[in-house]
């Protein structure tokens, strides 16, 4: 249940603030965003670093929620991130901030309401610094895709090489 009043109040949210001739431009960092977090699902799908649990129905499993987020509300999410992104180098900062601060609140509610897990040695700070590059590399994508693709993949080896993934558990 809370699941879908989560994506009613982000399709509402969308709704309200988004101008869908803009959205247009910001498809290609949409697509960027859900192509690295659909790999960081399948390569760590046997070694999580954090998963939801549904905690209403048994059909609300890590998968069937990390979907939702993945393909509804955080696509939403990032065009209205991008939409309004200010211009001053000061309102840049704050408004990043704003969002990860947003995200990393959200991301704690849920895992006190047990929604939300860490395993495999990540943690909310983990989280707080991953929300940060996040935020930056897509606002980088849709200045500069070129640049964030070839950053990316050094990032990703980072990270990758920060919470290896054991030969064992890939599929």
């Amino acid at each position: 249940m809370y699941l879908i009043f989560v994506v009613v109040v982000w399709l509402i949210y969308a709704i309200l603030f988004l101008d869908r001739k803009k959205a247009y431009q910001a498809y290609p960092t949409v697509q960027y965003f859900i192509i690295f977090n659909l790999v960081y699902n399948f390569l760590y799908y046997n070694h999580p670093l954090w998963e939801y649990q549904g905690i209403t129905t048994p059909i609300l499993n890590h998968t069937f929620i990390e979907l939702t987020f993945t393909f509804i509300i955080l696509p939403i999410a990032i065009l209205v991130y991008l939409q309004y992104f200010p211009k001053s180098f000061v309102h840049k900062i704050v408004y990043v901030g704003l969002w990860v601060v947003f995200f990393s609140f959200i991301e704690m509610l849920f895992f006190r309401m047990e929604m939300f897990e860490y395993s495999n040695g990540w943690s909310v700070m983990h989280s707080l610094w991953f929300n940060i590059l996040m935020f930056s590399m897509i606002r980088l994508h849709h200045k500069k895709p070129i640049l964030t693709i070839i950053l990316s993949v050094p990032i990703t080896i980072v990270l990758i090489s920060m919470f290896p993934i054991p030969i064992g558990k890939l599929k």
